[in-house]
């Protein structure tokens, strides 16, 4: 039986997406959110699924509501700037990438291979470092 895609499911992965990939680039390599540990795999998968949601113009299922970019934009509206509460220490600069990296990777015409590859330019921002942040590098 296929599973259900769910509003909550859809703002989980949001959430998950962006505090991983915000930590990862302060250096950390897991953590904890939601009573989970949360690792690059984790943040794979919820940005490759936020990825086919959006191409593949999924619905939700308690809504009926149609995963767009636009839609995965606004979470990241509402979610982005609660982050540092969750996961405490997380760098303003860096929470600033995730999001803007999200965004492109959801409308990419195909997700890249790894986050991580992807983002490691910017791992030596560090200690409340503003990154000078370039949509083209991304």
């Amino acid at each position: 039986m296929p599973g259900k895609i769910t509003v909550n499911g859809v703002r989980e992965n949001v959430e998950t997406c962006l505090a991983y990939t915000a930590a990862w680039i302060g250096g950390n390599g897991c953590i904890p959110l939601n009573y989970l540990m949360e690792d690059a795999a984790t943040a794979e998968i919820t940005r490759v699924q936020l990825w086919q949601w959006v191409h593949y113009s999924m619905r939700i299922a308690d809504t009926g509501e149609l995963i767009t970019a636009a839609y995965v934009d606004n979470l990241i509206a509402q979610l982005a700037p609660g982050l540092g509460k969750i996961v405490p220490g997380l760098n303003p600069g860096n929470v600033r990438i995730a999001e803007e990296y999200l965004k492109a990777q959801i409308r990419a015409q195909w997700p890249s291979e790894f986050l991580t590859s992807d983002l490691m330019p910017y791992l030596a921002i560090r200690d409340g470092a503003e990154p000078a942040l370039q949509r083209a590098a991304l």
